[in-house]
């Protein structure tokens, strides 16, 4: 089989908005003052050729090869590097047809099949003109001026995406049951996607100003996994059967290389610039980056003999050396602005002695170790009834929702109850103790400590935004299942279906998140790609995400 295809699109738009408008229902851009308008104007194409050919063989129905060949030329790659070819080889062998095989198994074995594949796909999904740079407009003191929109790179090329599969596919007892195992390796190279920069290269900042970050081929990126799928007819009789099918799948996700070394990562932010997830060579995608809560600081005593907490600069002293040390003088604390007890401990990571942004570290990964699948259905006479339960086992969610509603920066702030009801609860150490210059027992660092010690909830601090940090309290066990879909229906005998003039009549009603078991505290452990980054590198954070709804239908089927 030979073939060719090719594509071109086109699009423009003029736009005009106004703001201040008299009224709501007034919609005349018009009728606003002149510094309340704004015009916008867009043009843009996009164009790809392929050219694509695939031969087949099969001997006997036991011994099968396929080839395939795409050569693929996209608009949005520069004019050196537009075009590009990625092959495709596939064998199988069915042993089942073998006689060696036949005269051996009898009758039990039905299907048998072994399968190799190796693979090259395209991706050219990345817009167009990124390997360009337009201009674009910029107020200044002398009137309208224009500036490059970004960083140009006409290198930019084709992402390749390999993909290697062995597979086995058996079948018993007149395929009444069926095994199916697919074990592959995908790996991503070239990877699409914009360079990030550091600001003073000029990608962040005032919008107006900022340059857009050159998009390229900077990642490579590995998927290894097995998928395991039973299907099954338990049951099979005139009235009666009874179909199931269980699969599941593992994957093992590895960012390989970034940009050519080692110490590369990509970073992803929740809201504005606060970094919650980094990508590093060596470590699965969108690991959450933060601190290691170990606790609460007990008491006064539990500060000092803990690494010092350079994060609260106000009670930490910098020696002649460079090093750190302890405010040993407790006048000098104040539960306001310094360091107190119930506030979190973070781990010293790196063993240094110090708490610093160098004691972040891969806190939980939203990729889960294996997810699951399991249908049955079920069918006697006219009715037919169908259950699907899903799962995930092993991923991590960040409740990003949480650090404002169980955090007190605010007064106003409202706040989890299940999540706070075991804050660190502040006592007297000494209740009798009497202060002559009108001292509050809870102002006095040496009289304060922790009644519930081994809490991980820091304590009450209004204004205090130190145990806000992004740390393990907000990263929650996202495992989950779910009983995903029941669907219920009855198909009318053929002899009542022919009085009405019909061919065919059913009625059903179906079921959808019917019920969702986990650990989870937040509405739905099911988060997905986060909305936070525009880049996509972020994953699993839930900051408010609506949740799947419980949804009931009735329908009727009917065919004339």
């Amino acid at each position: 089989m030979l073939g060719q295809e090719c594509w071109e699109s086109t699009w423009k738009y003029q736009g005009i908005t106004g703001q201040n408008l008299p009224r709501n229902d007034v919609r005349n851009p018009s009728l606003v003052e002149k510094t309340d308008k704004d015009y916008s104007s867009g043009f843009g194409s996009a164009a790809m050729a392929s050219f694509f050919t695939r031969e087949t063989y099969n001997y006997d129905d036991r011994y099968y090869a396929t080839y395939t060949f795409r050569y693929d030329g996209s608009s949005n790659f520069g004019p050196n590097n537009r075009w590009a070819g990625f092959h495709s080889v596939a064998a199988s062998w069915r042993f089942s047809n073998e006689k060696f095989i036949k005269d051996f198994a009898g009758n039990w074995l039905s299907n048998g099949k072994l399968r190799v594949g190796w693979g090259q796909t395209g991706n050219a999904n990345i817009g167009g003109y990124k390997w360009g740079v337009a201009l674009a407009a910029m107020p200044s003191a002398l009137g309208q001026s224009y500036r490059p929109s970004g960083l140009p790179n006409e290198s930019i090329q084709w992402e390749t995406q390999e993909q290697i599969d062995l597979g086995l596919d058996l079948g018993f007892f007149n395929n009444r049951l069926n095994l199916i195992i697919d074990w592959y390796r995908k790996e991503s190279k070239d990877m699409l996607m914009m360079m990030q920069l550091p600001s003073y290269l000029g990608t962040q900042g005032n919008p107006s100003s900022a340059l857009t970050a050159p998009y390229g081929n900077y990642g490579t990126m590995r998927n290894t996994g097995l998928e395991i799928e039973l299907k099954a007819t338990p049951v099979l009789t005139n009235d009666f059967s009874w179909d199931t099918d269980l699969q599941f799948s593992f994957n093992k996700n590895k960012l390989v290389a970034l940009q050519g070394t080692t110490s590369a990562a990509i970073i992803g932010y929740g809201q504005w610039s606060d970094v919650v997830a980094v990508s590093s060579v060596g470590r699965p995608m969108y690991d959450f980056y933060g601190y290691e809560v170990e606790g609460v600081y007990r008491d006064f005593a539990d500060i000092l003999s803990s690494p010092v907490n350079t994060l609260y600069s106000q009670s930490v002293i910098k020696n002649d050396d460079g090093t750190y040390s302890h405010v040993t003088d407790p006048t000098k604390y104040n539960k306001s602005n310094t360091v107190w007890p119930g506030d979190l401990k973070f781990k010293d990571i790196n063993n240094d002695g110090i708490i610093d942004e160098y004691d972040k570290t891969s806190i939980g990964s939203p990729l889960p170790k294996f997810t699951f699948g399991f249908t049955n259905t079920f069918n006697y006479k006219g009715f037919d009834l169908s259950i699907f339960i899903n799962g995930s086992v092993g991923n991590k969610v960040m409740n990003y929702t949480s650090i404002n509603l169980t955090s007190m920066t605010s007064t106003w702030n409202n706040q989890i109850q299940e999540k706070i009801a075991d804050r660190a609860q502040l006592v007297p150490v000494d209740a009798d103790k009497v202060y002559t210059d009108g001292t509050l027992w809870y102002n006095d660092i040496t009289n304060v400590e922790v009644a519930n010690a081994g809490t991980k909830t820091p304590r009450v601090a209004i204004g205090n935004s130190y145990n806000q940090n992004i740390s393990t309290r907000y990263i929650e066990d996202g495992s989950y299942i779910r009983l995903k879909n029941v669907s219920l229906g009855y198909t009318f005998p053929k002899n009542i279906v022919s009085k009405l003039y019909l061919d065919n009549l059913r009625v059903y009603c179906n079921l959808q998140n019917v019920l969702t078991i986990t650990g989870y505290d937040g509405y739905d452990p099911e988060i997905g790609a986060s909305t936070t980054d525009a880049n996509g590198y972020v994953f699993g954070l839930d900051n408010g995400r609506y949740p799947s709804p419980f949804t009931c239908t009735f329908g009727i089927n009917l065919s004339f």
